[in-house]
């Protein structure tokens, strides 16, 4: 994915996310100052709190674009 793919990617899990009822103002707010890499790592810990919400493909493409080491939140 390019850089564009993958933001419009992030923003569509925060929006799924809300319309789910989940809590992740906080990280909205990340998203929209720029910081990417702090918004997804919410969407991943609500992700990992709230399974069957998020494709799991599509949270591992953007764990991958992203680069991110999810291991502290798989614990």
């Amino acid at each position: 994915m390019d850089d564009k793919e993958t933001i419009d990617l992030l923003e569509k899990q925060i929006k799924t996310l809300e319309q789910a009822g989940i809590e992740i103002s906080d990280d909205r707010k990340f998203f929209y100052v720029g910081e990417w890499d702090l918004a997804l790592e919410g969407v991943y810990v609500a992700h990992k709190k709230h399974p069957g919400v998020l494709d799991p493909r599509e949270m591992r493409a953007l764990v991958e674009d992203f680069g991110i080491d999810t291991s502290e939140f798989d614990r």
